[in-house]
C-alpha cells in the first residue's frame, strides 16, 4: 500500500540503476530520497536510406522504436523514428552512441537532461509544494503538485543553510582558515592542518545536514582544495546527502553574452543537497537566493544549474519546457537559416533600436517616459517568434520598414512563453506601486519584479542568439523594426502635444515639461498608448539632468552617458565613470558623493552655487591620491580579459597582470576578471593578488589623479567649468578665474589670458 508524503521538491537527477531520484523536503522536517520510473522518448529524422540502416541497427539492439509523426517548429508534422528508453537515466548515453554511428541524421529531444523531462512529464517544477505516494521501497507511484509557479504568494520551504567562506582571498595565497556558520553557531577551521580541516568540515556537514551549502569561492577554490587534500591524505570525503555517488565536478568554460566574453569557473554540484556559490552564480549575483529559486521554478532547471545560469539561460529553459509540453520537436542544434535578402533588404533589416543624439548640457524639469517591457509586449502583441516571422498565413502583419510577414494564425512559442511572465511582472509592479503588499512578501515581490524584467529583456536578445535552437535572426530583426516604428510614433506624439524631446533611447524618451501640467503629461501617455498600442509609464520627472558629450569631441553627444535627480530624490546615472566596472572604487565613490551633493539642489542656479564646494571636494581627494593616503584596496582596477593571454598582440595593463599571475602558477583564461594596480614601472600594472600586506607599491599617482580629474569633469562640465581650468584648480596651479566666477554662469573669456593660463602657470593672479 502506498504511503502519502507532502513537501517541496529539492533535487531531481538521474540514477542509471533506478531512473529518476527525487529529494523531498517534507512538511514534517524530514528529508527523504525517492526514486521513480521515467521513460524518455527521443526522435530521429533524415535521409530515408540512412533511417533504414538506423532501424536495422535498432532491431539488433532490441530498442523500442516506431515511425510516427511529430510537430516540427518550422515544417509542420514530419515523419520521425521515435525511440523510447524505459530507463530515462540512460537515454542520453544511447543518443550519444547513435549520433556517433549515424552523424548525418537529425536528432530531436535527445540531449536534454533528465530533470527537464521529469518536470514536464510529472507537471512539477523545482521547489514545487507537492504530494506524492510511494511504496515500501520509496518508489514513487504518483506525484502531483499543489503549487503554482506564477503565484505571487509562493509557499517556500525553510531550508537549512551552512555558510562557508575563506578568511582571505584564495587568489592571493592559501587563506589562513575557513569560517563555517550554521544559524548562530560559528567555527574557524585553520588550513595549517589540511587533513584536520577536511575531517572537521565533513563533521559539520553530517551534524547539521544542510539543504544548502553556500560558499564563497566554493567552485573556484574551496571544494577543489578539499577534494585534493582528502585524496592526498586518503580521507573519505563526500559532502553529498546522497552517499551512493560522488559530487559532480564540471570543468571551467567560457561563453559569449551580448558580445562580451564571460568566464564560468569550474563547478561542484552536489546530490541531495545544493551547493550555491554567489561568486560563480549569475542569478545569485543579480537577485540573491530568492532570484535563484524563482529562476529554477520558472525555467524547470535544477536549482544548482539555475543559480549558475543567466536570465537568458532561464528563458531558453522556459522555451524548451513549452515545446516539450506542446509536443514540438527540439533539435540538438539550431536548424533555421536566414532567408535570402537583397542588399537593400539587408540594410533595412540589419538595424537595432532608435537612438537619437541628446542635447548636451544641463536641462531642468525633464520627464522620462518609458515603455513598460517594450520588447516582450511587441513579441506578444505582434506574435513574433522564430516560426511566425516570414511565414504567410490567412492573417498576417507586416513588420514596418522591412516588409517581413508575421503569421497571426497560430500562436508563436515565444509569445506563449512571455504572456505569463508579463502578467506576473505587471501584477508585482501594481502591488509595489500601490503599497498594497499586506499578506505578501514584499522582498519576494521586488525580487520577482526585477528578475522578470531581466527575463523580458533577454527574451528579445536571445531571438538572435546563435545558441538558441528555438530562435531566429529574422525574429530579432522584426522586433527591432517594430520597436523603431513605436518609438518614433511616441516622439511624434510628444512633439504634437508641444513637448520638446531632448533625447530618445530605444524604449524611452526624455521631454522637457516646462509649462505643461500633470494633466497634459497624463494625456500624452494616453496618446502614446493609443498610437502604439503599448503601455507607457512615467518613470518620473527629473529636477534636472545632464547629458554629457564625448571626451574625444565635445561637439558629439554620447547617447547613454548622463546623470540627474528625480523629484523624489532618486538618482538617475548611466554611462558615467561611477557606473563603469573598471573604475577604481575610490574614484567611483568620490564621483557619486559629488552627485549626491548636487541632488540637494532642484534648480540650475542652485546647482551653480555648489561649484566652489564641489571643486574643493574633488581637490581634497586629488590631494589624498597624490600623497598616497588612499588605501590600496580602493584603487584596485578590475578588467575582464577579452582573450587568452597568448592571444594579446599588445600587452595591456590587464594582460600584463594576468601574465604575472600565470608566472605564479595561477591559471587565467579569457572572460575572467583581473584585478591590478597601476604602477610607475613597466609594464605599469601589478596584479592585486600578488601584493603582500607589507609591500611598498610605487603607485602611478599621476594616472590615478588623471582619472579623478576625468570623474570631476563629468560632474562639473555641465555647469560650464572647462576641463583645463578644473585640472589647474585641482593641481593647485592657479588660473585667472576662481570657482566663484562660474557661480553666475560662464565667465567672460579673454583668449590671451586663457592661453597664458593653459601654457604657463608661473604667474598666478588668482588661486583657488
Amino acid at each position: 500500500m502506498a504511503t502519502e508524503y507532502s513537501g517541496w521538491i529539492l533535487d531531481v537527477y538521474a540514477d542509471k540503476g533506478k531512473g529518476a531520484v527525487v529529494w523531498l523536503v517534507c512538511e514534517d522536517g524530514r528529508r527523504l530520497r525517492f526514486v521513480q520510473d521515467l521513460s524518455i522518448a527521443f526522435y530521429i529524422a533524415g535521409d530515408q536510406h540512412e533511417l533504414t540502416d538506423l532501424c536495422g541497427y535498432l532491431k539488433k539492439g532490441r530498442l523500442q522504436f516506431q515511425t510516427v509523426k511529430r510537430k516540427h517548429l518550422f515544417h509542420g508534422d514530419i515523419d520521425v523514428v521515435a525511440i523510447t528508453v524505459p530507463n530515462g537515466a540512460v537515454q542520453r548515453s544511447i543518443f550519444r552512441k547513435l549520433h556517433g554511428l549515424f552523424p548525418g541524421l537529425d536528432y530531436y529531444n535527445a540531449d536534454l537532461a533528465l530533470p527537464v523531462h521529469y518536470f514536464v512529464a510529472t507537471k512539477t517544477f523545482p521547489l514545487a509544494f507537492s504530494k506524492l505516494w510511494a511504496d515500501g521501497q520509496n518508489r514513487i507511484t504518483k506525484i502531483a503538485t499543489q503549487d503554482n509557479k506564477w503565484s505571487l504568494k509562493p509557499r517556500l520551504p525553510e531550508l537549512r543553510t551552512l555558510e562557508v567562506e575563506p578568511t582571505g582571498s584564495p587568489y592571493k595565497s592559501l587563506p589562513p582558515s575557513l569560517r563555517v556558520s550554521f544559524g548562530n553557531k560559528t567555527e574557524t577551521l585553520g588550513t595549517k592542518d589540511p587533513p584536520g580541516l577536511v575531517r572537521r568540515f565533513a563533521e559539520w556537514v553530517e551534524l547539521y545536514d544542510p539543504d544548502i551549502i553556500r560558499t564563497r569561492y566554493g567552485d573556484a577554490w574551496m571544494f577543489p582544495y578539499l577534494f585534493s587534500t582528502a585524496k592526498a591524505a586518503h580521507i573519505p570525503f563526500n559532502p553529498n546527502r546522497d552517499k551512493t555517488r560522488p559530487p559532480l565536478r564540471v570543468e571551467a568554460n567560457q561563453f559569449e553574452s551580448y558580445g562580451r566574453l564571460v568566464h564560468r569557473d569550474q563547478q561542484t554540484l552536489l546530490f541531495g543537497r545544493l551547493h550555491l556559490d554567489p561568486q560563480n552564480s549569475m542569478a545569485f549575483k543579480d537577485w540573491g537566493s530568492g532570484g535563484t529559486f524563482e529562476t529554477a521554478r520558472l525555467s524547470n532547471l535544477p536549482i544548482q544549474n539555475a543559480a549558475r545560469r543567466s536570465a537568458g539561460g532561464a528563458f531558453v529553459g522556459m522555451q524548451v519546457t513549452a515545446s516539450l509540453e506542446k509536443g514540438i520537436l527540439i533539435p540538438i542544434r539550431k536548424e533555421q537559416r536566414e532567408r535570402f535578402k537583397s542588399a537593400t533588404q539587408m540594410i533595412a533589416a540589419d538595424n537595432g533600436g532608435v537612438i537619437f543624439k541628446p542635447i548636451t548640457g544641463l536641462h531642468a524639469n525633464v520627464a522620462e517616459i518609458d515603455f513598460f517591457s517594450m520588447y516582450p509586449h511587441i513579441m506578444t502583441g505582434w506574435n513574433i517568434s522564430a516560426e511566425t516571422v516570414g511565414a504567410v498565413g490567412a492573417n498576417n502583419r507586416i513588420a514596418p520598414g522591412i516588409g517581413a510577414p508575421i503569421d497571426q494564425d497560430r500562436p508563436g512559442i515565444v509569445a506563449e512563453v512571455l504572456r505569463p511572465i508579463l502578467a506576473k511582472r505587471a501584477a508585482a509592479k501594481d502591488l509595489l506601486e500601490a503599497g498594497n503588499t499586506l499578506g505578501y512578501d514584499k522582498e519576494y515581490l521586488q525580487t520577482a519584479y526585477e528578475f522578470l524584467k531581466g527575463l523580458g529583456w533577454v527574451s528579445y536578445g536571445y531571438q538572435g542568439f546563435s545558441g538558441n535552437r528555438i530562435g531566429s535572426i529574422e525574429a530579432h530583426e522584426a522586433i527591432n523594426a517594430v520597436s523603431r516604428d513605436v518609438i518614433l510614433h511616441a516622439k511624434e506624439a510628444a512633439e504634437d502635444a508641444g513637448f520638446e524631446v531632448l533625447h530618445v533611447y530605444v524604449d524611452s524618451l526624455f521631454a522637457r515639461v516646462d509649462g505643461h501640467s500633470q494633466a497634459q503629461l497624463d494625456d500624452l501617455l494616453a496618446e502614446i498608448k493609443n498610437r502604439t498600442g503599448l503601455k507607457v509609464d512615467l518613470e518620473g520627472v527629473l529636477h534636472w539632468i545632464a547629458f554629457l558629450p564625448s571626451k574625444q569631441n565635445e561637439a558629439v553627444p554620447v547617447p547613454n552617458c548622463y546623470f540627474g535627480v528625480f523629484e523624489n530624490g532618486e538618482l538617475k546615472c548611466r554611462g558615467i565613470m561611477a557606473r563603469r566596472g573598471d573604475t577604481p572604487l575610490y574614484i567611483a565613490d568620490v564621483q557619486m558623493k559629488a552627485i549626491r551633493v548636487m541632488a540637494a539642489k532642484a534648480d540650475l542656479d542652485g546647482l551653480r552655487t555648489l561649484i566652489p564646494r564641489l571643486v574643493n571636494f574633488f581637490k581634497s581627494h586629488y590631494s589624498k591620491i597624490a600623497n598616497q593616503e588612499v588605501p590600496l584596496e580602493k584603487l584596485v582596477i578590475s578588467q575582464t580579459l577579452s582573450r587568452d593571454i597568448e592571444d594579446f598582440r599588445v600587452i595591456s595593463p590587464a594582460s600584463a597582470a594576468a601574465r604575472q599571475l600565470e608566472a605564479e602558477g595561477k591559471i587565467v583564461r579569457a572572460g575572467q576578471s583581473v584585478e591590478f594596480l597601476r604602477v610607475t614601472n613597466a609594464p605599469h600594472s601589478l596584479s592585486w593578488h600578488l601584493v603582500r600586506a607589507d609591500q611598498r607599491v610605487d603607485l602611478d599617482t599621476d594616472w590615478y589623479c588623471e582619472q579623478l580629474v576625468r570623474a570631476a569633469d563629468e560632474v562639473l562640465s555641465p555647469l560650464g567649468v572647462p576641463k583645463d581650468v578644473l585640472s589647474a584648480w585641482l593641481k593647485n596651479q592657479g588660473v585667472y578665474w576662481a570657482p566663484e566666477d562660474y557661480v553666475r554662469g560662464t565667465p567672460i573669456r579673454w583668449p590671451l589670458l586663457e592661453q597664458i593660463a593653459r601654457h604657463s602657470f608661473s604667474r598666478k593672479p588668482r588661486s583657488v
